[in-house]
């Protein structure tokens, strides 16, 4: 556990102060943070700018424990109670008020759905911004650098899932070679566990609701210490279980199904940062697949050329 002197400062203006130390803490094993205290700072951090409004309760909901284990991991981090917490967080007043406020003056959508649909299209904005931030932190480099450098990637999704996978991994082709969505022919994913000896990192596609395989999958790959990065949603902390390196989106617009807009901006970002880092071979490899599906008649000449073209009709 770290010395009190390691612990944050609970007095105002300390937001920043408080996010590193939460990043720091789940890098490194010496916190003597139980389980369920690694999965409370996994939340708190990706979730910073809700706490304000947080209650005790709905904390606990969203992470599956108890109130009460919530609260003392709260004053495990210096402060009183969950109400000194959430006043060091509070932002200033008027703080909020930048952003989307003018976008939705006039809005114009189907009547009988105005009011739901026009919450739920802030809700979506605000997982995508949300998404962006991923960006900016510490965590985000370390999953990159997991999928660009190894010799081989294998990307997994299941059920709905299935779909983001596959397109991450058709595009990611396009930007470094040997990648591939790995078919789970013989249902025991020997095509993934069978390379846990190579230069191979696994990335895992996943939302709570088909969440089995992948906790299965995920704990296979952790006990044989292969890389693991999960691409998931804010239902899903089960994932800091079997690897730091998660990157979580907002999925719940109040829409009649969850939305996986944030999941797949944060895939499309991942494939951006990717493609940075490949920056003196990425050109090359691009060519390379496209001279490949022009041989095979993949391409549409006549779309290209009007993507390529501005004002071409």
């Amino acid at each position: 556990m770290a010395a009190d002197s390691d612990k944050p400062s609970g007095k105002r203006g300390q937001e920043m102060d408080l996010n590193t130390f939460l990043e720091r803490g789940l890098a490194s094993e010496d916190t003597g943070w139980s389980r369920s205290g690694r999965m409370i700072a996994s939340h708190f951090r990706d979730n910073w700018d809700r706490l304000p409004y947080e209650t005790g309760a709905s904390l606990a909901a969203a992470l599956g424990l108890s109130e009460m284990t919530v609260i003392r991991f709260i004053r495990q981090l210096g402060y009183a109670n969950l109400k000194d917490f959430k006043e060091a967080l509070k932002p200033a007043a008027g703080a909020e008020a930048a952003g989307m406020g003018n976008v939705f003056k006039r809005l114009q959508l189907d009547p009988l759905n105005e009011q739901t649909l026009e919450k739920s299209l802030q809700r979506e904005l605000e997982a995508v911004t949300e998404a962006y931030k991923l960006t900016t932190l510490p965590r985000w480099r370390y999953c990159v650098e997991a999928i660009a450098d190894p010799q081989f990637v294998s990307v997994v999704g299941f059920q709905a899932s299935r779909g983001l996978a596959i397109d991450f991994a058709s595009r990611l082709q396009y930007v470094r070679p040997k990648v591939r969505f790995a078919e789970d022919h013989a249902g025991v994913s020997a095509e993934v566990l069978d390379m846990s000896g190579d230069s191979h990192c696994l990335v895992l596609v996943d939302t709570h609701s088909y969440a089995r395989k992948g906790v299965l999958l995920a704990e296979k790959a952790r006990d044989a210490g292969m890389p693991l990065v999960i691409v998931t949603d804010k239902f899903s902390n089960w994932a800091y279980e079997y690897t730091e390196l998660v990157l979580q989106g907002e999925t719940y617009v109040e829409t009649f199904w969850d939305s996986s807009a944030s999941l797949t901006v944060i895939l499309n970002l991942l494939i951006n940062s990717i493609a940075r880092r490949h920056s003196k071979t990425v050109e090359a490899r691009t060519d390379s697949m496209k001279e490949r599906g022009r041989h095979f008649g993949e391409f549409d000449q006549r779309t290209s050329l009007q993507r390529t073209v501005p004002g071409r009709e």
